[in-house]
């Protein structure tokens, strides 16, 4: 039988990588600065946890998917699934994932360099992806892309498929709108916070009274930081994207994405090298993070 959607996380120490966002380049150097050959291996037997989102507006996605795959299938990393990964499980089309549909990714009406899937591409994505867990955790540490919320952990426990899950919660929340005065926010927000695949891979949200922009669309609503209130096992998790040397989380969570993620923002603007947003990875036990460019400093 297929695992569940929380598995048991490697024993022993671990590397736990940010959000790569088809950063492959920062991704190598992360690895050669933690000590791991270019196909994972590590003379101390350490192995890299991966907090989800591989994919989407870096220049190469494709090669991140499958740098993972061929370490995960040689037992060499573990990874989580991320709401961008969890988009095209669903074939949900963004502004930012249409390499993996063929298709260039425009910005301020200008091309950002990206390699495009083909056919095998996407079979190979949506192999590693269907596989992915949303949830690994042992005694002392958890890990999960966006949230740790114990109830819906309890549901993701005994699934085995997140696209089944996530399609059965979607229905049994739309059957509880007739009779209830929602608007639009209220419904995607119930969407939001009451689906556990959606809860765990991005996060729970609030509504906002003054809309902002954010990733090409108009929101009404925002991110919660549900960490400030966590008690628990301690969870590292990616998605958040918080600027270097804002706070990072509570003395029970921390968040591994430094923002690699926007990286091709500051190459359109010209940045070739030192870029300020970086690719860290938090070394456990150690509680010290290491980044692409060789830098590291204790949490």
């Amino acid at each position: 039988m297929k695992p569940t959607l929380v598995q048991r996380l490697y024993d022993g120490p671990i590397d736990i990588v940010g959000d790569v966002h088809g950063e492959i380049e920062p991704l190598r150097s992360l690895m050669m600065h933690l000590g791991y050959s270019q196909d994972g291996v590590h003379c101390d037997g350490r192995r890299l946890v991966f907090v989800g989102d591989l994919t989407d507006r870096g220049p190469d996605s494709p090669a991140v998917v499958n740098l993972v795959k061929t370490m995960i299938d040689s037992g060499r990393a573990q990874c989580v699934l991320g709401n961008h990964d969890l988009n095209l499980l669903l074939d949900h089309r963004k502004h930012d994932n249409g390499w993996f549909y063929g298709e260039p990714f425009f910005a301020d009406d200008a091309v950002v360099p990206q390699a495009l899937a083909d056919e095998s591409v996407r079979e190979t994505v949506l192999g590693l992806f269907r596989d992915l867990p949303v949830a690994l955790q042992r005694d002392d540490l958890c890990i999960v892309h966006a949230c740790w919320n114990d109830e819906m952990i309890d549901d993701a426990k005994h699934a085995h498929d997140a696209v089944a899950l996530y399609h059965r919660h979607h229905e049994l929340i739309e059957a509880s709108f007739p009779g209830l005065d929602l608007d639009g926010v209220a419904k995607g927000l119930k969407h939001q916070n009451e689906n556990p695949i959606k809860k765990l891979t991005s996060g729970p949200e609030e509504r906002i009274d003054k809309p902002i922009e954010s990733s090409g669309k108009l929101r009404f609503e925002k991110r919660v930081q549900w960490w400030k209130d966590y008690q628990g096992k301690f969870c590292v998790f990616g998605h958040y994207s918080i600027p270097y040397g804002e706070p990072r989380g509570s003395e029970s969570a921390f968040c591994v994405d430094y923002g690699v993620g926007k990286r091709w923002q500051e190459r359109r603007s010209g940045t070739t090298a030192g870029f300020r947003l970086k690719l860290g990875a938090l070394r456990w036990p150690e509680r010290k993070i290491v980044f692409d460019d060789g830098t590291s400093e204790l949490v």
